[in-house]
């Protein structure tokens, strides 16, 4: 988050147009005052930032309306803090768009925009896993900063039509990059073209992401039975104990090579083909982001960047990472695996109505 965080401060701060910003998770702490503070400070006549509704519910990762949160100091005050903080920015001209409410029984608390999106004067665009929250800053994660009038403009319509309450889908092909903005309506299509890229794998597929899920997991099996080297990188501290179990179940029973990420929480979404290909964004590669989140997806064959990922990120996160054995797995798991996937189709078809 430094290095990101370095290079988007400098770019708000020479912006002379616009700068529009799209997160999940926007918080009063360290990284949401630094953003804030950025974008009161800068000189574009065009300060906008889309927010979906997970910030009204949850803030550092705990549901506001627990008594027990309800009671914590420290808690509540970010909480208020946090309103406080986007009426000082309404104030100074950034406007703020909060999108896709829970519903009064939280029926579609599901249905997130997951996108993680900056844009500056129509020339250079930020996708990648990252909320200005302090606790995701202090997670290991990844940006991609793209310099490029094309893509961001194209990206900047997409930006438009959310604001204007308009979730639509669409895809640009540009060189060496194509850029997938899922509506949460219609992911199957952009997804199925994932699946097809891990069913013409030959040799090796390499995930890292902390809530892999299926139905990823049956095209990996697969590709698995067809002596495709699959390896799975995902946190050892994981923010979400039960998905470690589910995830080290599923490799057990596909023979899939699994390592833990060791030094922190890692939010990383990357998938890499072959080598040679490499599809990077928002999505977690999971149940959510397949059926109802709207979120952004990078399909990457510019070699120069696949490179550059395979030497910054995926060989130095598995230098950091232990083999798992699978034979922690426990006689338990295959019913929590029953009952989370109950859970995902219950909860994604209640946000369908």
């Amino acid at each position: 988050s430094k290095e990101f965080w370095s290079h988007l401060r400098s770019d708000i701060g020479g912006a002379g147009k616009s700068v529009c910003v799209q997160t999940l998770s926007f918080e009063a702490d360290e990284a949401g005052y630094g953003l804030s503070e950025a974008l009161r400070a800068c000189e574009a006549s065009d300060r906008r930032i889309i927010v979906d509704r997970f910030t009204h519910h949850f803030i550092a990762d705990r549901w506001v309306f627990s008594p027990l949160n309800r009671l914590d100091k420290a808690h509540r005050s970010e909480v208020v803090g946090t309103r406080k903080m986007f009426g000082r920015n309404g104030d100074a001209g950034v406007e703020t768009k909060w999108v896709n409410p829970f519903g009064i029984l939280y029926h579609r608390a599901s249905v997130r925009n997951h996108k993680k999106m900056i844009l500056v004067d129509d020339r250079i665009a930020y996708i990648g896993g990252i909320n200005f929250s302090d606790h995701n800053f202090e997670w290991h994660d990844m940006m991609l900063r793209i310099d490029d009038q094309d893509v961001t403009q194209f990206m900047q319509a997409d930006f438009n039509s959310t604001w204007e309450g308009r979730d639509v889908y669409s895809q640009g092909k540009f060189d060496g990059l194509v850029i997938s903005l899922i509506d949460g309506k219609t992911n199957e299509q952009t997804f199925s073209g994932i699946f097809d890229l891990i069913d013409d794998a030959s040799e090796s597929i390499f995930i890292e992401s902390p809530y892999l899920s299926w139905p990823f997991w049956d095209y990996l099996r697969s590709a698995v039975t067809r002596g495709v080297d699959v390896t799975i990188l995902m946190p050892a501290d994981n923010n979400r104990s039960w998905v470690r179990r589910y995830t080290t179940w599923e490799a057990a029973r596909s023979g899939i090579n699994l390592r833990y990420y060791t030094p922190k929480m890692t939010h990383l979404k990357s998938m890499l083909i072959d080598e040679r290909l490499l599809i990077v964004g928002s999505s977690n590669f999971d149940y959510f982001s397949y059926r109802t989140q709207q979120e952004v997806v990078a399909t990457i064959t510019d070699e120069g960047l696949v490179s550059d990922f395979i030497e910054r990120v995926r060989d130095a996160d598995l230098a950091q990472s232990r083999a798992v054995d699978t034979s922690e797995v426990k006689a338990n798991t295959v019913v929590l695996y029953g009952f989370i996937r109950a859970l995902g189709k219950l909860t994604t078809t209640l946000a369908k109505l």
